[in-house]
């Protein structure tokens, strides 16, 4: 079996002609009560996180979204997609869900989203590798969330893989 660059031996279970495409850019409002409920369910103790007297002691406009909070802006992102008829970026790719896992990833922030923002992100396939001979097959993603007044916020990247099926469903 063969992929679009002539490779052989690869299984081929993601859309490998989809690299360099990107999802729609989505506006997501980024509300105090999900940074606060974010925080909380993850033990962020830092109160700048979940007081807005204490956000603002430190001299921040709202609450301040911890780091991770970026995962919350994507998942916003991707139902908006879906209820627009539009496809998240897994789906793009065809991801095949039975045999999806997801790898490390990892975020250079530009600056900090508040509570109250409305942010914009985009994520783009970056890239498509393989490891075991085919049995693990990788995709790339890098993921930008921009305001409009202070530009970049967060830069964020993480590669999704699948374990390869053989026929009856069996994990190879």
């Amino acid at each position: 079996m063969s992929d679009s660059s002539g490779q052989t031996g690869i299984k081929c279970l993601f859309n490998r002609d989809t690299k360099g495409q990107s999802t729609s850019a989505v506006k997501v409002q980024v509300e105090r009560g999900r940074i606060q409920f974010f925080s909380k369910v993850l033990g962020f103790d830092d109160p700048v996180h979940t007081s807005l007297k204490a956000a603002r002691a430190q001299g921040h406009p709202d609450l301040v979204a911890p780091p991770s909070f970026y995962m919350v802006v994507e998942a916003a992102a991707d139902e908006e997609r879906r209820q627009r008829g539009e496809m998240s970026s897994a789906e793009l790719v065809g991801c095949d869900f039975r045999y999806l896992l997801h790898g490390d990833e990892y975020y250079t922030y530009d600056g900090l989203i508040y509570a109250g923002d409305e942010v914009s992100i985009v994520t783009k396939v970056i890239d498509f590798y393989e490891k075991k001979g085919g049995t693990l097959e990788f995709v790339t993603f890098e993921s930008l969330i921009t305001h409009a007044d202070r530009g970049a916020l967060v830069r964020g990247g993480a590669p999704f893989f699948i374990v390869s099926a053989n026929s009856e469903g069996v994990l190879q």
